[in-house]
Parts: C-alpha cells; sequence; structure tokens
C-alpha cells in the first residue's frame, strides 16, 4: 500500500469523525475547514487539529493555547530555541514574559504524553501492512554546556549529549512521509538500563498504536549492529536488519555465526542495480556496506569522482530459516550478495521476521525496500538540519522531552500537511542515474541507441 497522505486525510479523519459524539466538530471540519488544498491549512488549524477532543483527553485552555503557540512558533522560527520562538510568536508583550510563560508549561509530563500519544495515533492511521517504518538514531550534543539535567558528563575531550530514536514512516516507492516518534534519552536518566532497551520501548509503543502494522527497517548508518541483536528474541516484532555484529544462531540444528550462514546460502535471485555517490564523497564504512562495497574498493573508485559516479552492482540474494539461541524465536536471514568488476564480490547479512519469501517477487521487493530507505532518511535529515534541535536550552529532561514531541509535530506539518518536504533523491536504483556522470559500466548515448 502506497500512503497517499492527501487523498487519505479525508477519509483518515472522516472514520475518527463519526466514531465521536455529535457535540464535538468533525475531525474533517477541523483539519480542511474551507480551504480546498491541504497545503493552505495554517499551523494554527493544524495545531487545532491535534489539540481536538477527538484524539484524547481534554488539554483544557491553558494546555492548548500553549501547545498552539509552540507550533506556530517553531514553524515560525525553523528553530527549537524558545528565544527564537518567542521572538517569531510577536504576542506585544515583553518578549521575557513569552519566554518564561513558554518555559513553564514545558514542565508537564502529563500534557507531554497526551500530546505525544494524539501525535503518534494521527500518525499510526496513515500505515498499513506494508509500509515501512525507518528507525533512526542521532544526538544532541552539548559540549559545553554544565547545568542540563542528566546531561552525561565529557569524558576524554568527547562531546556529550542526548541520544534520540526517531521513527518516520514511509512506503516505498512513495515521495511522502510521517514523522511519527522520536525518544531522548541519557545514560544518566533514572532507570536507564541500556540503549537497546530505550530503543525496545519506542519499537513497542509505535507497533501498539499502529496495531503491529508496518515493518521496522533499522538505519545502520545510525544504529549500530550490536543495539539490535537482542531483538532477535523478541517474537512479536516485525522487522529487517542488517546484522554483522558477532552475533550467533541456530543454522539446521547447529549454532553457528551469522556470517557462516550467510557465506553458506545459494542465492537464486538476481538483479543490476545502480549506486549513484555524490562528488568528492568516498563513503563511510556503513555506506559501502549497505552497498556490498568494500571500503578500500570504494576509496580506488572515489579518485577517480570528479564528477558524481554512478556505479553499477550485480545484487543476487537467497533466504534461509535460522533460530535465536536463547527463545529458538524463528526468523529469515537473507544473503545479500554484490559484484562489480572492479571490486569483486560481498557478502552481507540481513535477518528478517517475513516469513513468505520464497518468490522472486517478495525476496527481491524486500531487498530493495531495504536498499532504499537512506533516500527517505536523507530527506528528513535535511529537515532535522534546519531546525537544528541540538540548539535546545532548556534545563530540565521533562522540557526536553516536550520540545522533542512538538517538533515531531512540526515536521510532521511540514511533511505531510503543508508538503513542503518530499523524497525525490535516488541514491540506489534499478536503473541507470540520469545525468552527466562519472561512470563504472558503458552507456550508449540515445542517439546511437537509436
Amino acid at each position: 500500500m502506497v500512503l497517499q497522505f492527501a487523498k487519505d486525510w479525508r477519509t483518515i479523519v472522516k472514520k475518527w469523525g463519526e466514531s465521536i459524539n455529535n457535540n464535538f466538530t468533525p475531525l474533517e471540519d477541523l483539519v480542511l475547514g474551507d480551504c480546498s488544498h491541504l497545503g493552505k491549512i495554517s499551523p494554527d488549524e493544524f495545531a487545532k487539529t491535534l489539540c481536538s477532543d477527538q484524539l484524547g483527553p481534554d488539554l483544557g485552555r491553558v494546555g492548548f493555547k500553549f501547545i498552539r503557540d509552540m507550533l506556530v512558533g517553531i514553524e515560525r522560527a525553523q528553530s527549537v530555541n524558545l528565544t527564537a520562538i518567542t521572538n517569531a510568536l510577536c504576542e506585544g508583550i515583553r518578549p521575557h514574559a513569552t519566554h518564561k510563560r513558554l518555559s513553564r508549561n514545558l514542565e508537564n509530563p502529563e500534557l507531554s504524553q497526551n500530546f505525544s500519544d494524539r501525535l503518534l495515533k494521527l500518525g499510526a492511521a496513515q500505515v498499513g501492512k506494508d509500509t515501512r517504518l525507518i528507525v533512526h538514531m542521532y544526538e544532541l550534543n552539548k559540549k559545553y554546556a554544565r547545568k542540563v539535567e542528566y546531561l552525561p558528563s565529557v569524558e576524554n575531550g568527547e562531546s556529550s549529549g542526548f541520544r534520540v530514536c526517531g521513527i518516520v514512516a514511509n512506503d516505498i516507492g512513495s515521495q511522502n512521509y510521517v514523522p511519527l516518534l522520536a525518544s531522548v534519552w541519557s545514560e544518566d536518566v533514572p532507570g536507564y538500563v541500556s540503549d537497546t532497551e530505550e530503543i525496545k520501548k519506542v519499537l513497542y509503543r509505535v507497533s501498539e498504536a499502529t496495531g503491529n502494522r508496518g515493518m521496522f527497517y533499522f538505519d545502520d548508518k545510525s544504529v549500530d549492529d550490536a543495539l539490535l541483536s537482542p531483538l532477535l528474541e523478541e517474537p512479536s516484532l516485525n522487522f529487517v536488519m542488517w546484522q554483522r555484529s558477532d552475533a550467533s544462531v541456530v543454522y539446521r540444528n547447529k549454532t553457528c555465526s551469522i556470517q557462516e550462514v550467510a557465506d553458506s546460502v545459494e542465492t537464486a535471485y538476481g538483479k543490476m542495480m545502480f549506486k549513484l555517490v555524490p562528488k568528492g564523497v568516498s563513503g563511510t564504512s556503513i555506506d559501502a556496506r549497505i552497498a556490498g562495497v568494500e571500503e578500500a574498493a570504494l576509496h580506488s573508485i572515489a579518485a577517480r569522482n570528479v564528477t558524481d559516479l554512478d556505479y553499477d552492482l550485480f545484487v543476487h540474494a537467497g533466504v534461509t530459516a535460522i533460530k535465536s539461541t536463547e527463545a529458538g524465536t524463528s526468523h529469515r536471514l537473507i544473503a545479500l550478495k554484490t559484484k562489480n568488476r572492479l571490486i569483486g564480490e560481498v557478502v552481507v547479512p540481513l535477518i528478517t521476521s517475513a516469513e513468505d519469501l520464497r518468490s522472486r517477487k517478495a525476496l527481491m521487493g524486500l531487498v530493495d525496500s531495504c536498499l532504499t530507505i537512506q533516500d527517505t532518511l536523507q530527506a528528513h535529515h535535511t529537515l532535522l538540519e534546519r531546525f537544528d534541535p541540538a540548539s535546545f536550552r532548556v534545563l530540565t529532561y521533562s522540557r526536553l522531552q516536550f520540545l522533542m514531541s512538538l517538533l515531531q509535530a512540526v515536521m510532521y506539518y511540514e511533511v505531510s500537511v503543508a508538503e513542503k518536504v518530499s523524497v525525490e533523491d535516488h541514491q540506489i536504483s534499478s536503473n541507470p542515474h540520469d545525468g552527466d556522470l562519472d561512470r563504472t559500466y558503458y552507456l550508449p548515448d540515445k542517439e546511437s541507441a537509436l
């Protein structure tokens, strides 16, 4: 199912509108009003939608005004800095008074949870059975901060910061996506056990909101394989992950390393694919592995990369059944092999909870879906950088949590309602990329082809 946000919006809100008490204004009216196009909906109108009784418990007049002001202010300022938000609101009173009010109202964990649940409910309604739930991580570094609650201390000259796990929903081939949730923590927060446990909390919260629809895809640029290997013991999560850790699995009644299993799998299906590397970019080791390219070989290719480079890869895959070592949870291991005449062949393991992968369409479709999540993440990271979440200037952890939820809502507005952001770049494609590119393969010009 492809997310048709503009078309499906009326259907989604109509269903909610029909299920509520007639004393409430239907959500469809709150969202669309007299507007004939979604892009004409203002942040103020979107705030009213999120704060309506149709999405959760009553927020109260103070809670509603605060959330509306924050959403409007963040969108206008394109920042999470309270001073910038205050200036953007232009309330006609002393800025200090506005700043103090916003800071005070951020310290409301109950309102924060209520609001976060509303936003997740709104986004989860747009998740289908085949929707990609893309999991990524980043840090909010505050190198010189000393008074922020639960901010880890600086050690060995390294910057200190909070970790964030975010999930965005997107269907393969769609230019639209939905920011669903972002959770922030540090190892100093009370109750912290591990990053893996924090990630699991996010996964299960989203899974519950979506009714277990969709499949989690993990960004291996930002989420370390070792953090994910414990998820192999989770029987109720739908996921697919790159897995190059030293973890072991049970294969044909024997305990083997994941890489050993991948090396032994017969790869029955294959296709040509093309990866675009921007000018001057050699790629990180993770970038290289995701395309099946060894780092040293990629650097040798990049040495001649005076223009954007498009290199060809023969991608072939096979699948076999495995089980986790502790709980015996059944999964499928996909051996993804990629080959280029300049770099040779590389085998990369994928592990998934998906079961029916016997056909070419099912298996290669899942491979395509894995290889193209970076297109969505690139669009989302560009949007994140615009708001610069690390520029926050609040001192308590609960305020930071609320602020991140409000930022998620503004990004939801920018992407899914105002449609100011879309997934346009395609780094990996089944067809050669267009343009004046350096290529690792011969591409006849159109005239000679005719």
